[in-house]
């Protein structure tokens, strides 16, 4: 299945190789060892960079691990703006970011992240909150707005915009995510991404469609 190219960066920081270097290298220890274990030290040592230079960007590990789910997110295209999709019928919005956001829950990397908040939320629940506000809360709400400007537009029906893009999303989260969190299944191929991505999105306009549409 092919992921989409995005660079891997923070939308908070200006361009910035260090900071790149910085979250590749935080998102390998974070992954290898989870929030408690990892350290400032260690990401400065495997980036390759002083801790002053870590430090400088990234003032606390809280800081750094919303970064690296945040540039995460972005690397999939899972933040956006509603006027970007002006003009763009509405089931073609919904298939690429449905595709995205699957291309995201999917990939190994978020697999892994997701399964080691889990494993620390009940002893750790600050380790929970810092992951849902970096990711899932963030792609609600750029969802949410999306939502409120189509149906602004007439485009779409809805009086709870954020109870939409919820459901949307957990739409998405149909289909091989689970059975890949379990461990159950292979990577879907694209073929089979797409398909599902599609039927999922017919589902969910019958529900949010103005009459006639």
């Amino acid at each position: 299945m092919q992921s989409t190219d995005h660079e891997f960066s923070n939308p908070a920081l200006p361009p910035d190789a260090k900071a790149e270097q910085i979250l590749f290298a935080a998102r390998d220890v974070f992954l290898e060892l989870g929030y408690a274990a990892a350290s400032m030290d260690l990401v400065a040592q495997r980036a390759r960079v002083s801790k002053t230079t870590l430090y400088t960007r990234f003032p606390s590990k809280e800081e750094l691990y919303t970064a690296v789910i945040s540039a995460e997110c972005d690397r999939y295209g899972m933040r956006f703006r509603p006027e970007m999709f002006d003009g763009v019928p509405v089931r073609d919005v919904l298939v690429g970011i449905g595709t995205r956001f699957i291309d995201l829950i999917w990939s190994e990397p978020a697999i892994r992240v997701h399964q080691s908040v889990v494993g620390e939320a009940a002893r750790m629940p600050e380790v929970a909150r810092l992951f849902f506000q970096a990711g899932p809360e963030k792609a609600i709400a750029a969802l949410a707005a999306l939502f409120e400007r189509m149906a602004q537009h007439g485009l779409i029906v809805t009086d709870d915009p954020a109870f939409a893009a919820n459901q949307f999303l957990a739409t998405m989260k149909g289909g091989a995510h689970c059975a890949r969190e379990l461990g159950l299944c292979p990577v879907p191929t694209e073929a089979e991404r797409d398909a599902f991505v599609a039927k999922a999105v017919d589902l969910f306009l019958r529900g949010i469609q103005p009459a006639g549409q």
